[in-house]
């Protein structure tokens, strides 16, 4: 069956959930309940200079930041040994933050993938070179720029309320210490996370994250990970990060 229009941003909302279900272990679906797969999408942002950054859908106010790190010192070695969240990994499960904390491009993943724990890093393997081509066609690499997890740890399935929650005050504050100019939300779990739960309808525009000093100009878009299974979209998540070289002046 034929879309409409050729209209990429439906095709991608569906590729997004789609990869999710792949990670957890779906190989087929089934539905009695009958719904309008072709109804018309919002229209896409298409042009920056013309378009003002739109607020996140029901956006979480920045928590309390009682009791957080003051250094971004601090804030690394919190995840690296703290109990900061309900069933915290043990340290040796967990991979941290990389790259130079103060970079004007931060990048937020869900949590690291098989086998990152036992490269030491993020975006290990064939993912990892894949995103290290993302970084290549935006004139960077990873030491200019800074890259962390939601969750240092991998989790079974999507993150629960408590684990989410304990998560998102801790990157909140960890964005207002790195103090970047702008953000890249890999995944369906960051960014349900950091813009709200409707965030899977926003992939394709410039949102707005807060953090416990502000805001910052951000995109989410597939998490290179899923980019590997579904290479058809690597064209949608390149014009994604095309909104974010126009916010550093690019």
């Amino acid at each position: 069956m034929m879309l409409n229009g050729g209209d990429h941003r439906f095709r991608d909302v569906i590729a997004s959930a789609l990869g999710w279900w792949a990670d957890a272990g779906v190989d087929a679906l089934a539905d009695d309940a009958t719904r309008d797969w072709l109804a018309p999408p919002q229209p896409r942002m298409e042009m920056l200079a013309t378009t003002p950054i739109a607020p996140a859908a029901a956006p979480v106010a920045a928590p309390e930041a009682a009791g957080l790190p003051d250094t971004i010192e601090a804030l690394h070695a919190l995840l690296s040994t703290g109990d900061y969240m309900p069933n915290a990994a043990p340290p040796g499960r967990r991979v941290g933050p990389a790259g130079t904390p103060g970079a004007e491009l931060m990048i937020v993943a869900d949590m690291p993938d098989p086998g990152d724990g036992e490269a030491g890093h993020l975006f290990g393997a064939e993912t990892g070179r894949l995103f290290d081509a993302m970084l290549a066609a935006m004139g960077r690499d990873r030491a200019r720029i800074y890259y962390a997890p939601l969750s240092p740890a991998r989790i079974a399935g999507r993150i629960d309320e408590k684990q989410g929650e304990a998560l998102t005050r801790l990157m909140r504050r960890h964005i207002a210490l790195a103090k970047p100019r702008a953000l890249i939300l890999f995944g369906d779990e960051t960014a349900r996370w950091l813009l709200g739960p409707d965030a899977l309808n926003e992939r394709g525009g410039l949102r707005s994250v807060e953090h416990d000093e502000g805001h910052v100009p951000a995109i989410a878009t597939f998490h290179p990970r899923h980019l590997r299974r579904m290479p058809a979209f690597k064209g949608a998540a390149w014009a994604d990060m095309r909104l974010l070289l126009g916010v550093l002046g690019q």
